[in-house]
């Protein structure tokens, strides 16, 4: 039987019990993938040696096999359901969060009881937010969720559900975020002709006129989709929008590349919470010259400045040190670096 055929027979209930017993024990020829679906709906098996055996053989594997099975935009709704239970590890825990494939149930019941930290990587998905807002009842009964919490989801209630606010529908909101190389099954939509720049001026400066015009026409909807899927020109504009949703939702573009993240770290007309997610995004730190933009950006957090700092080479510390634009604490935290490393080397 093919691997295919097999965990379909098991999916559907049609499989023997020699079949399902020896899938239970392991010893199936299945992908680390199918054999994760297989077990989890084993454990709901009415046979007892079965059941028992399938929760032996998943709690054989190691945390960095599930966490890599859970990473997955096509893990099985229900295998992440399963793994959300409370007792799992914050790593697994924190893998199904950061998963957009999650169900609504298995987050919605994790945000009730989950530590600040993953409150607020909850609270990172607005797409999942918008789509489910029942999830945010279940943040604000969370004992670990601080004031600045509450602000958050006041700000996204305000923003989203308020009366004012009719013109931002959830639904196309949702429709337009969801469009993302990523979600499965889905085709990136081409943008519509009127997103393109034929005809607009050929000067840099009347261009930029003639696309702000245009933006500032657009729906809220619309301009979700120009931060997806617009050219380059276009989401240099939107990251600077004052809604911070379309702001925010210019970073997730699958367009966006690492020269533009660089260019973007050194804006000073973006906002300070676009500046923090990009210091807080391990996939755009990689970069020193995103680090060194960062730190070197007026507008910065201080907290998210001097925790890159270390990453600086000694001759850009230096500039740190005599540069007036930063915040004071910065620049004394890199001479303060400068020294100590300085030191070290004398040392040694």
């Amino acid at each position: 039987m093919a691997s295919g055929d097999l965990l379909q027979s098991l999916l559907t209930g049609a499989a023997q019990k020699n079949i399902r017993l020896l899938v239970a024990r392991g010893s199936a020829p299945l992908a680390p993938k199918a054999m994760l679906e297989a077990l989890v709906r084993l454990l709901l098996d009415e046979d007892k040696e079965i059941s028992s055996s399938a929760a032996k053989t998943i709690s054989s594997w190691n945390e960095a096999s599930i966490v890599t099975e859970l990473k997955s935009k096509d893990c099985a709704p229900f295998v992440l359901k399963h793994f959300s239970a409370p007792g799992n590890s914050e790593a697994i825990l924190q893998t199904i969060i950061r998963n957009p494939a999650a169900p609504e149930e298995a987050i919605g019941s994790l945000a009730s009881i989950v530590p600040i930290h993953l409150l607020d990587t909850i609270l990172d998905n607005r797409t999942r937010l918008l789509e489910y807002p029942g999830i945010l009842k279940k943040i604000k009964s969370n004992p670990a969720a601080t004031l600045e919490i509450q602000r958050v989801i006041q700000e996204i209630e305000t923003e989203f559900f308020g009366a004012k606010k009719t013109e931002y529908s959830i639904e196309q909101a949702v429709e337009s975020i969801a469009l993302t190389s990523e979600a499965p099954g889905i085709e990136i939509e081409t943008p519509p002709e009127d997103l393109l720049l034929e005809g607009l001026p050929i000067d840099p400066d009347e261009r930029q006129v003639a696309i702000n015009i245009r933006l500032s026409s657009m729906s809220f909807r619309e301009k979700i989709h120009y931060a997806l899927f617009g050219n380059r020109e276009v989401r240099a504009m939107l990251v600077r929008d004052s809604n911070r949703e379309v702001a925010r939702t210019v970073l997730k573009s699958p367009k966006l590349t690492e020269n533009e993240v660089e260019s973007i770290a050194a804006m000073r007309g973006v906002s300070d919470e676009i500046l923090r997610e990009i210091g807080n995004t391990k996939e755009f730190t990689k970069s020193y010259s995103v680090v060194q933009n960062l730190v070197k950006n007026p507008k910065t957090p201080p907290i998210i400045s001097q925790r890159l700092l270390f990453r600086l080479r000694a001759h850009d510390l230096q500039l740190l040190t005599r540069d007036r634009s930063i915040p004071e604490a910065v620049r004394q935290n890199a001479t303060r670096t400068l020294s100590q490393r300085t030191s070290s080397r004398s040392s040694q």
